[in-house]
Order: C-alpha cells, then structure tokens, then sequence
C-alpha cells in the first residue's frame, strides 16, 4: 500500500490528551444504566487479528495496520463479535490503493445484529462519494444515503469518525462533519471493517461506547467452499461454471477463463477469454490444473458441458464482442468422443435468433434421445431478448425444429430447463425469474409466468429423491442462492444462502452417495471458480461441511 503512516485516531481532528478522562467521565455517568456498561476510550492497535472473525477476504495485521488485499470482490469484511454497543463514537484511519478498477471503498460497519442485518458506512473512492447504509435479511442495501465528497482520494490516509446517539449517526470524515442520518432501526449491536474492490489499509483505531449484550450471540457463520480454480493462467479471472458427471464417475467442470468479465485481446491474452476444463476423480475434493477445451480469436464465453447417453460429450458456448452488434454473438459445439482428451473444432450452430444469439445452458437428452438446445436472443436486431428451444433428433448433427418463448415487453436471458417425473419440461428464465412448461416434448411453452423470488441465472436439477432444486444469483442480496420444491415445481422454499459472493451461474450434480455439488463464481477481479456440497432431502436443503464430510440425512 505504501506511504506515510496512517494519523493518529483521534475524535473529529480534535486533540485528546487533556480532554480524554473528562469524556471517559461523562460517558460513565451518561451511559451506565439500564444494564449497559460504559466502556472507557480504548485504541484498537492491530499487532494481530485476536478478537476478530474474517467472514470474506484476505486479511491481514502488519507494522501497525490492517490490510485487506483482495482487489475484485465487492464485499469483504472482518468482524468483532465479542463486544456489541448501543452508543458509540468509532475513528479509524483508512487508506485505498489505486490499484483496480473498482470502486475502491473503505467501510465501517456497526449496530450489527448478524452478518446480514447492520448500518455501514461507505466511503466509495472512485465515485467519490460517501454512503450511509442499513442492510437487512433479502436485500443488502435496503436503505442506502448518498453524499458526494470530491476530497475522497485513493493513496491517501483519511480518517473517519462514526459518533451513534440513540437514533442519531453523526459521520465525520478528516475532521469535518459530513452528515448527520437518523434511524432507530437497529439500537445495538457489533462492529466490522468492510472493504469494496479494492486493497484497502486500515490504521490505529479508537473507540468509546456503551457495550450491551445482545439477545442472541453474534455468530460469524462461513461457507464451508473449496476452490476449484484460482488462475487458468490467463489473467486470473474465472467465471460462469457447469459440471457434469460422466459414466465412468469423472467430474468435469468447464468455465470461462480471462482476465475480466469481458476479456477482448490483449497482448498478454491475444486470442482472449478460452473455455477451460478442470477434472476430479475423487468426487469434487480435488480438481486437476485447468485443460483448454477452445481457444478462438474472440471473447469465448458462458460454457456448459453434457455426456449424452453414447458417451460423447458436447461443450455449448458463445462468442462475445463488446458493443453487442448483430452477427456477432454465435453460439458454437465442440465434441469429444475419447473423454475430453481431444477436443473437436468449433461448430456453430443455425438458429432463427439473427440479431444475436447466446447460450448459458447445457444441452439436454430427452429418454427418447431428442436433445434440446436452450439459447436466447434476438430474433432481428433491435428486437428484445427471447428465448429458442431447438431440438435434434439426430445426435445433435442437425437443428432443424424450434420453440420460441416471449414475453411481452421484456427481455428473456438465459432459460434453465428440466424434465420432471411426469414428463413435464419445467423451464426458469432470468431476469426476474419466470417459468413456463412444456407438455410435448419442447415443440412448444406456456406463456412464462413469474418465480415467487427474483433471480439471474437460474439452473434446475430434479436430484433422484425429486425434490427439485433452483440455484441462482441473489442480486438483492449480492448473493448465491437456492430455493427448492417438493411438488415439481407448484411451491417453492425460501431462498436458501448458499455463499455470499454475487457471481452465481451456479451448476449442480448429483453424487452417487446422494450429495449435490454446487459450482459456482465470486465476481469481480480476480474472480474464482468455488464449489461446496448439499444435502437435499423432502425435510429441507443443508449445506454440508467442506468436502462433504457430513453424512446427508
């Protein structure tokens, strides 16, 4: 991070040494009643992380401050569970790095009841501007205050000061007063350190307050994930996953490797984003290095991988140039007929979508044989956004039927489809998650209809004691989640938290013993391919400890 030291913590900008025992004082004679102890001032002096959970990111104590390192996410966050407040007056020195795109931001977080129920304050760098923030259960933001501050600068230290009275939030920042917010939403509770797609350092901290108990502990609760991939070696950011499971009981897992979410050429990626391949033989505890499954002269995207029922596997995916102009979006096969050692060329695949045409769906067999392709896109340019079912009766040679699905007046991206137990097919469509069905085989759809919550990129399995699941990005909640029916899809759970990271495109399997997988990504620079393991049973959906070494129920 570099630079001069981080200042000293002090109340506003205002010198401390002759006042501190007259306001430690009065805080003792103001705020002890009621059961609540006034804390005397204290610094917090970071030599080590001692008192401090990290729920997301790399954190870490030195010389003095803390750092979190981690560019891309836009939410990391270290808490202190053992102390919760009402009133409080909390300064802290921060510095953001230039380093990244993003936003850049420094956070405090306080009167924190649970790690989805808080106010916070975010000073975004790059947008110069300060927010105040209460979060709840079902959406991150739920109440979010701008203020504009043009002095709030990366490679600089700043100093904030967050003074809580009751309903009242005095933010000051370099010694001077930003803003004052009122809310009595939340009256107690921990603080946090957050950070927003940046490498953030934070310096010597003091704090005085009224400390309280909580009625229920504080708990820090973490997704029991494992990396599949960090680096493909192309740039460091993997994204948009599927998995399947072969006959002879490999795992193979295809995803987007690049160095950003749109990765064109580059003289370090000339070709730019390639599909990858990692494989596992131990049921997803461990994943091989990264193999290439295609690698054309564009941005090569969104794929997903089948083995049909003779031993071929097929990889669906798109190209992609920024601008979206028409005739640039193809969708394209690759065939493999010895495992996914070798790979076929590029096939592209004909359709009535001629204004663009995407994909983020694995081709799907039918008992009959027929395969169904579900793509979407526009059927001429201009036109919205509609959904393509085409089907092959001839091993995926030739797709000469189809089934379009619109919408009036919305766009329809990315359809997940699945047959049900009476053979049914049940389709989910982003964006705010819409569903339709189809009783002949695909040739044709209800009219979609909307899902009981909102979601991008939705993916359906039937595991094989039918209990139906749906996993998909949160974008309210910035979140991978899951909900799931045990009547084929005529009512749906709540939403289940699978992780806290906002990538998604999730892909599930079923293991032999049961389990289900779950591939899925982060977002944001330096994005990572992660994976953890269900159990999905007609009492609910649990997620099992790392590796799965739980026993379903």
């Amino acid at each position: 991070m570099g630079g001069r030291q981080p200042p000293e913590a002090t109340a506003g900008g205002e010198a401390m040494c002759s006042l501190g025992s007259l306001r430690a004082l009065a805080w003792a004679l103001c705020c002890a009643v009621g059961g609540a102890a006034a804390a005397a001032p204290s610094e917090i002096v970071w030599k080590d992380l001692s008192g401090w959970e990290v729920e997301y990111g790399r954190w870490r104590a030195e010389e003095g401050t803390l750092l979190q390192t981690e560019v891309g996410p836009a939410r990391t966050i270290i808490w202190r569970p053992g102390k919760a407040y009402s009133d409080l007056d909390l300064t802290i020195p921060f510095k953001a790095s230039s380093e990244g795109d993003g936003v850049k931001a420094a956070g405090v977080v306080y009167r924190a009841v649970s790690q989805e129920e808080y106010y916070y304050i975010h000073y975004d760098v790059r947008n110069s501007q300060v927010v105040w923030v209460r979060s709840a259960p079902g959406k991150e933001w739920t109440d979010a205050r701008r203020h504009r501050w043009p002095e709030l600068r990366a490679e600089t230290w700043h100093t904030t000061r967050v003074v809580v009275r009751g309903d009242r939030h005095e933010v000051y920042l370099d010694g001077k007063r930003l803003f004052t917010e009122t809310d009595g939403t939340l009256q107690a509770g921990v603080i946090g350190l957050r950070t927003g797609q940046g490498r953030i350092a934070f310096g010597t901290a003091r704090l005085e307050g009224t400390e309280v108990s909580l009625d229920r502990p504080f708990v820090v609760l973490k997704p029991p994930f494992s990396d599949l991939c960090t680096d493909a070696g192309t740039g460091g950011y993997e994204a948009f996953p599927d998995v399947c499971r072969t006959k002879s009981g490999e795992l193979l897992c295809v995803f987007y490797a690049g160095h950003g979410h749109v990765s064109v050429p580059n003289d370090k990626l000339p070709k730019g984003a390639r599909i990858c391949l990692a494989r596992s033989t131990d049921n997803g505890k461990t994943w091989s290095k990264p193999e290439v499954v295609v690698d054309t002269p564009i941005d090569d995207r969104d794929p997903s991988i089948t083995q049909l029922s003779d031993g071929r596997l097929v990889v669906t995916y798109m190209t992609y140039v920024p601008g979206r102009k028409p005739m640039t979006h193809e969708v394209f096969l690759v065939w493999s007929a010895d495992g996914g050692k070798t790979w076929g060329p590029p096939q592209p695949v004909d359709s009535p979508l001629k204004g663009n045409e995407a994909v983020s769906e694995p081709i799907r067999e039918m008992p009959d044989g027929t395969l169904l392709l579900p793509l979407y896109g526009a059927a001429e340019p201009g036109q919205k956004s509609t959904v393509c079912v085409l089907l092959s009766r001839d091993g995926g040679r030739s797709w000469p039927e189809h089934a379009m699905v619109h919408l009036e007046g919305e766009h329809l991206h990315e359809p997940s489809v699945v047959r049900l137990p009476d053979g049914r097919l049940l389709m989910v469509i982003r964006p705010r998650m819409t569903w339709c069905e189809s009783t002949d085989g695909g040739r044709s759809w209800t009219r979609p209809q909307a899902m009981p919550v909102s979601g991008d990129a939705p993916y359906l399995l039937l595991t094989s004691r039918q209990i139906l699941l749906c996993a998909f990005r949160h974008r309210p909640t910035k979140s991978t989640r899951l909900i799931y029916s045990t009547d084929a899809g005529k009512t749906w759970s709540e939403p289940i938290l699978l992780d806290r990271v906002i990538g998604a495109y999730p892909s599930l399997v079923e293991l032999p013993d049961g389990r289900i997988l779950v591939v899925y990504y982060t977002e944001g620079a330096g994005s990572d391919i992660r994976a953890l393991f269900l159990d999905a049973s007609r009492a609910g959906v649990r997620v099992l400890p790392k590796e799965g070494s739980d026993t379903p129920g």
